[in-house]
């Protein structure tokens, strides 16, 4: 993981917003290539914030759908096209501002928030919302471990902004609303 030193927060974001830029391409991108970048950024948001597993939710209806996931292990827990009630998720929780973006420790607050028991051993918790240009909201970019992490902070969630602009940029490419 980056070193945390508030003389590295400058330069560690700015490297960020670059190895970002270089996965959204401005031409504009189909199918399988959109696919690939998204599965790019998502494997990039993972490496770097060392979590098991990062996806983007898409909200339809009242549910979150998985679109896109990347897991440290074949057997993703969770899978594409897979989904849950919105009003149950996390993910919701955050857009709607119940929850903050970054949750260190998900299993002691689970029975308190109302959480399912699908939450149950989760340890951290990161998400953002994910809004196209428009402002239009598709849903979440969001990331967790299985182990509590005390270190994951603002400079996190701005990486994951940052990786959820960059994914609305080829979602709407794909949908050519670019």
């Amino acid at each position: 993981m980056d070193d945390k030193t508030p003389q590295g927060d400058a330069d560690d974001l700015e490297t960020w917003a670059s190895r970002v830029a270089a996965i959204t391409p401005d031409i504009h991108t189909h199918g399988n290539l959109t696919e690939r970048s998204i599965a790019s950024l998502l494997r990039m948001v993972r490496e770097q914030l060392d979590l098991e597993v990062v996806f983007v939710g898409e909200f339809v209806d009242d549910h979150r759908v998985f679109r896109h996931i990347s897991s440290k292990t074949i057997d993703a827990i969770i899978k594409p096209g897979q989904g849950h009630p919105r009003i149950e998720s996390i993910c919701q929780r955050i857009v709607d501002g119940r929850m903050p973006c970054v949750i260190p420790d998900v299993t002691p607050i689970r029975t308190t928030n109302g959480l399912p028991a699908y939450y149950h051993g989760m340890g951290a918790h990161v998400g953002v919302p994910v809004r196209f240009t428009d402002g239009r909201l598709y849903g979440v970019l969001c990331g967790f471990s299985f182990e509590p992490r005390a270190d994951l902070d603002e400079r996190d969630v701005k990486r994951l902004e940052m990786a959820a602009k960059a994914a609305a940029r080829l979602l709407a490419q794909a949908e050519g609303r670019a």
